[in-house]
């Protein structure tokens, strides 16, 4: 159905491109403006020249353009919505499936029809690679905070850094006050 509607509007948009071309331009300046508006307005075939009909046309063609388009687009829209509920479905009958295993004697995995899913040795190389992981992890965490540590002491020292030119800035600037002070003292006496 969505083809048949694609087909449908491509037609359309084909046969409105040609109609809007097959129109004369507005271009012809004033005087085409003022002569060709007052042949059109007061002849008596106004509404049966060409540009007329191509005029017509036009608007019944856009209109159509227009309904297809929306036609075209509730399609699709409700399409993928009923494709979408499908997949759900099928993944929901595919998790129940798998719900529906159970532990041999010898600790295999085990589906309802005594097929063997998962060895018990399988099983228990997947605890180790997970046990393993999570204690990569743990190195990684570690490993972490230590950076955040350094990273706390270097902030420190830069803090400290700072305060240190502060003050040698300041005790520069007293110096330099007090030299001009006593220079001043000694001009004046």
């Amino acid at each position: 159905m969505v083809t048949v509607l694609v087909i449908i509007h491509v037609i359309i948009a084909v046969v409105l491109t040609v109609i809007v071309l097959m129109q004369h331009g507005r271009q012809q300046g004033l005087s085409g403006a003022i002569a060709g508006g007052a042949e059109t307005f007061f002849g008596k075939n106004k509404g049966r020249t060409i540009d007329a009909m191509l005029r017509k046309f036009t608007a019944v063609f856009a209109i159509l353009f227009i309904l297809s388009s929306i036609v075209l687009t509730y399609v699709s829209i409700r399409q993928a919505n009923l494709d979408e509920a499908a997949s759900e479905e099928a993944a929901g009958d595919e998790t129940s499936q798998s719900m529906n295993v159970t532990m041999d004697e010898n600790g295999n995995l085990v589906d309802e029809s005594g097929n063997i899913v998962m060895s018990a040795e399988d099983m228990a190389a997947q605890q180790d690679a997970a046990a393993e992981e999570g204690a990569v992890d743990t190195a990684e965490g570690e490993d972490a905070e230590a950076a955040d540590a350094a990273e706390g002491a270097a902030d420190a020292a830069e803090g400290a850094a700072d305060q240190a030119a502060d003050a040698a800035e300041g005790a520069a600037d007293q110096a330099a006050d007090a030299a001009a002070d006593a220079a001043n003292q000694a001009a004046a006496e």
